[in-house]
Formats: structure tokens, sequence, C-alpha cells
């Protein structure tokens, strides 16, 4: 066994390419903790994946998997897969599994991991024949230490610094479940999804949308999110995008943090969306500076419910569909009046 390690959470959030390779792909089968998604999705192994630390070989359909990344189960339940244990994430939701994934657990109760911390030995101990730490942010000698105990799917190559799109996830978790056809199905089915709202929405072609709330770490100032997070993946995906001055604030990182004398530039965009639980939405309501904005004397403030805020901070197969259609049209309507 390897050395007591503690795998705690980094924020990593940009869009990089996926290099998903299924190197190895023989023989078939699966295995009774697994059930795919269509009738014809069988499993195929052994599977060999290449991620940011390598490649990784699943020899035979997983019975026991873990999801160890903050929003890993979704990819993982949507191709079928019911995992002995799931990282917390947000929200505090029964089995960390949200209403949109929910029935998908098939009346089972996955262990529940901590945000926070979670040592090779708690992993070792919930016995894993793999690992799905896509969105854990693992460092090298994090994974080493997991792909002891078993084989680990960490990140896709290129991801250093950044979050996984929920196309690169959802695909790189079918290649490790075996299942890498019934993943592009899904992928599909979510793009045309996207393709429809944004033909029904062309007032969203090319608008500005901030995407903001109080910093959790400094009350008095703004977070807002640039295009390199998955809520600016989300706008780009309906055709809106972040304000040129948020990315450039922003830089390579997720998002920037802006003090109240800077809040009047975000009078430049078309709307401002504002997620969070209904106390953070009233603590960025009262900073100084936000109830001036012209957005706001305007109308052009969309607040999201817990659900949706967690959707797109989640920003999966799962949680972007349940969202879309509402959050879209909301925003929709904003940028008209």
């Amino acid at each position: 066994m390897a050395p007591h390690q503690t795998i705690s959470r980094r924020l990593r959030p940009v869009i990089p390419a996926l290099l998903v390779a299924l190197l190895a792909v023989t023989g078939c089968g699966g295995a009774s903790g697994q059930s795919s998604t269509t009738p014809t999705a069988t499993p195929v192994f052994p599977v060999t994946v290449t991620h940011e630390y390598g490649q990784t070989t699943v020899e035979e359909a997983p019975e026991r998997v873990v999801s160890l990344g903050y929003t890993d189960q979704d990819a993982i339940l949507a191709l079928g897969t019911v995992p002995v244990a799931i990282r917390e994430f947000t929200g505090n939701q029964p089995s960390a599994t949200w209403p949109w994934a929910a029935d998908r657990l098939q009346g089972e109760q996955p262990e529940v991991l901590p945000a926070a911390e979670v040592t090779p030995e708690a992993v070792a101990a919930l016995d894993p024949d793999l690992i799905v730490a896509i969105t854990a942010n693992l460092t090298r000698e994090q994974y080493d230490a997991l792909a002891q105990i078993a084989p680990t799917v960490a990140a896709p190559a290129g991801t250093a610094g950044g979050a996984v799109s929920w196309k690169d996830a959802t695909k790189l978790t079918g290649a490790a479940l075996g299942v890498p056809a019934e993943a592009d199905r899904l992928v599909s089915e979510v793009e045309e999804k996207f393709v429809e709202v944004e033909e029904s929405h062309p007032e969203l072609a090319g608008a500005t949308v901030v995407v903001a709330r109080q910093s959790p770490t400094d009350t008095g100032s703004v977070m807002v999110w640039g295009s390199n997070d998955l809520r600016g993946q989300f706008l780009a995906g309906i055709g809106a995008q972040v304000p040129a001055e948020v990315d450039r604030l922003a830089g390579d990182a997720p998002y920037a943090t802006m003090t109240s004398d800077q809040l009047s530039t975000l009078d430049n965009s078309d709307a401002l969306m504002v997620p969070g639980t209904q106390a953070e939405q009233a603590a960025f309501t009262a900073l100084p500076g936000v109830s001036a904005l012209q957005l706001a004397q305007e109308n052009k403030v969309v607040t999201l419910d817990d659900e949706q805020s967690a959707a797109l901070a989640f920003g999966s197969v799962l949680s972007l569909p349940a969202v879309l259609d509402e959050v879209a049209g909301r925003l929709a309507r904003a940028v008209e009046r």
C-alpha cells in the first residue's frame, strides 16, 4: 500500500482537447455490477485509455467503480454503472447525486466520500476495481498512490490547469467502462440539444453574458467566471460569450476577482447571470455598486436556483440537458430587454 496521502481539492478549470485512445480492445463480456443504458451497449474488454498521467488498462468489466472526481458520477451513471462510492461536490444531495441523475442510481445508495479530502486508505477500503478520477484534479503523486490500488483514470491529456468538458469526461468514462460507442451516442444527443436551443434563441448569438457572484474568500469583491470555466463553456454552447474584459482579467484561470470599483465594467455586457443559493445571491445584490448597475436597473439580471446553479457547476452530460431550455430562455429574454 502506498504511503498515506491526502487528495485535496484544487481549482483547475480550462477546456482542453480530449486525447482518449482505445489502444487495445479485445474480448468481450459484462459484469453483474454493470448494466448498460441500452441492450446493445455490451461492454468490451480489455481496454486501454490514455490520460494526463499515461495509460491505464482495464482488463475486465469493473464491478466496483469508485467515482472520485467531483462530478464523475454523472457520466458513470449515464453510461449505466452505479458507483460503490461518490465524491461530494456541492448541495449535500442524497448519495451526492442531484435529481437529474438520481433515478439512475437504480435504488442503490453509494457511499459518499467527502469533498475536502480522501486518502488512498479510504479508497482502498472500498475494494475498487476501477477508480474514475477524471475531475479529481489529481497530482502525479496522488495518481501514483491510487494506481497501486486499482486501475485509475485521471483527466484527459493536456488538461493541466483546466476543467474537463462534459464531452471529454463522457468519452473518457465511456472508454474506461468499455462502452465508447454509447458515450459517443450520448454526446451526440446532447450536442443536438444545444444546437436546437441555440437555433431557438438567435438573440443569444454573440451576446455577452457575465456570470458573477460574491467572492467566498473576499466578501467585498465579486468573482466573475471566464471562458475557461464550465459556465463559460455553457454560454458558448448556446451562442453567447463571456465579455472580453472578463477573459482578460482571468487570463488562464477559470475566474477573476473584481473589486467594487470595477463593477461598472459589467454594464458593457448584455446580461448578468448570478448563480448560488438565495443567501449568496442576496449577499451579491447587497455589494456596493451592484444595485446601481444599468443591468440591474433594466432587469437584465438572471438569478439561478440551487439546482440550476449546481447543474452549470457540474457541467455534465446529465446536468446540462436538465436546465438547458430554462436557463437559455431566461437569458434570451434578459438580453432582449
